[in-house]
């Protein structure tokens, strides 16, 4: 059997059993309604080609205006987006999530399960790009919404299949990766030497495992201004452990440097063809917010909308 059948094999044999809906149930971390499982949430997980296991979450509309795929960024999980998918659905939209390897509960290292190793950007474009095609329906327009991380994902796969999507919307996507206080450059030779010596897998400078913050507010975090939105992910965090992810490492942060500079080429672009919706936080702290202007201006159908006093989660 080959990769696509056994996808699909997969898939046919969870929604037959029931595991569809009932495989992840999720605890309430204590957090207002909004923020849990919308009524009607299903989970799934499908194999890859090379025997990974991703799990999805969907909310089925009953006559979708069009099949929504919502990725995340780095270190996030399905349960994170459980406020946007219900807006999304409220507003007409089937929606589908995914978590990328080594996040939420997909395949995950045995030794370490939390720490973040090197990522292999383009075999996640060719996840996007496989549950996008033999996971959902097909039967209506897909429009690709990727927040930071996700937002490189999505480029990637837009270049390697131009018509799987109608539209993307990138919410502060990482097109370039804020590195203050150390200067860009020092913080590339740092990671290219730390993965040379042997420290790929040790945590970047200043990073470590994942420790919940008891002073975190909207006055502290460099997520968001909103009071509750800026908890979501650490009230998750504690709830359910087996979500962590910790800080990066050195050959994490080497694998985000490469990607981006990947992105910076003009060549790349030519090959996207579908309108691209570009949000850019201006008090941001992990990507670059001049990197989203200017890949912006070279999309032949990309708009950039700024948020001048938005952080990073917009």
């Amino acid at each position: 059997m080959d990769g696509v059948a056994h996808l699909r094999s997969t898939v046919a044999v969870m929604m037959d059993t029931g595991l569809i809906e009932n495989q992840f149930p999720a605890a309430p971390p204590g957090l207002p309604s909004r923020f849990q499982a919308p009524a009607g949430f299903q989970w799934g997980t499908f194999e890859t080609a090379d025997g990974a296991r991703l799990r999805w979450g969907h909310l089925p509309a009953a006559m979708p205006r069009a099949e929504c795929v919502l990725v995340g960024g780095f270190a996030e999980f399905v349960e994170k987006y459980f406020e946007t998918i219900a807006d999304l659905s409220q507003r007409g939209f089937s929606v589908w999530c995914l978590d990328w390897r080594g996040q939420g509960r997909s395949t995950r290292p045995t030794r370490h399960p939390s720490r973040p190793r090197r990522r292999d950007f383009d075999r996640d474009a060719d996840d996007l790009i496989a549950f996008t095609r033999h996971v959902l329906p097909g039967r209506h327009p897909r429009i690709l919404i990727a927040h930071s991380m996700g937002g490189a994902i999505a480029l990637l796969a837009l270049v390697r299949a131009p018509a799987l999507f109608t539209a993307a919307v990138l919410s502060a996507p990482m097109l370039g990766v804020h590195t203050a206080p150390v200067p860009g450059l020092i913080a590339r030779v740092l990671a290219v030497l730390g993965v040379v010596w042997g420290f790929a897998r040790e945590f970047a400078p200043g990073r470590g495992p994942w420790a919940p913050d008891p002073r975190l507010s909207a006055e502290t975090s460099l997520t968001s201004h909103d009071p509750i939105r800026c908890t979501v992910q650490q009230a998750w965090y504690t709830a359910q452990p087996d979500l962590r992810v910790d800080g990066p490492t050195y050959g994490w942060v080497q694998s985000a440097l490469e990607i981006t500079d990947r992105l910076r080429d003009p060549a790349i672009f030519p090959a996207i063809s579908v309108p691209i919706l570009i949000g850019c936080p201006g008090d941001e702290h992990f990507v670059d917010p001049e990197a989203e202007k200017r890949t912006a201006t070279r999309l032949s159908h990309g708009k950039l909308v700024s948020y001048p006093t938005a952080r990073h989660e917009l």
